[in-house]
């Protein structure tokens, strides 16, 4: 029995945490050795080259965006549910509806397909999209695989 389990949303931030402390450690020691480079003693050119560099690489956007970490996580397992269920293992999806407030089942052998952050399905001659942060619960049977 474990006292305490970190959710994924914290075991991001964490990580983020610890990347971040080691870049800081990283540039302090650039920052010692950059006082031998005469280019580099004015601030505004370094200031400018270090938002260039972290721009044009998209690290900045790719590392520090914690809502597309998560949306990941939940499409690969909605990809798996998807993949089972068509092999013949019972999967249930449910979301929440905001205008009925209410939840909702979807199942998986129903969905089309997972865009970006979209579930694409359809019913009753209707296709249907739900944003992945509606999603409430992924079941494998009776036991929950997923929940928020």
């Amino acid at each position: 029995m474990r006292f305490y389990e970190l959710r994924e949303e914290d075991r991001q931030f964490l990580a983020s945490l610890l990347y971040g402390t080691g870049i800081i450690l990283f540039w302090r020691g650039i920052w010692e050795v950059s006082y031998e480079i005469p280019l580099l003693e004015n601030v505004y050119f370094c200031l400018f080259v270090g938002l260039f560099i972290l721009t044009v690489t998209g690290y900045m956007y790719r590392e520090f965006d914690p809502l597309s970490q998560k949306f990941n996580r939940i499409s690969k397992i909605l990809n798996h549910a998807i993949r089972q269920t068509k092999s013949g293992v019972d999967h249930m999806v449910y979301y929440h509806d905001e205008v009925a407030k209410h939840e909702h089942k979807i199942n998986p052998k129903d969905i089309r397909k997972v865009e970006h952050d979209m579930i694409v399905f359809q019913e009753n001659g209707h296709e249907y999209f739900v944003p992945l942060n509606r999603l409430t619960k992924i079941h494998k049977g009776d036991q929950a695989i997923w929940k928020r």
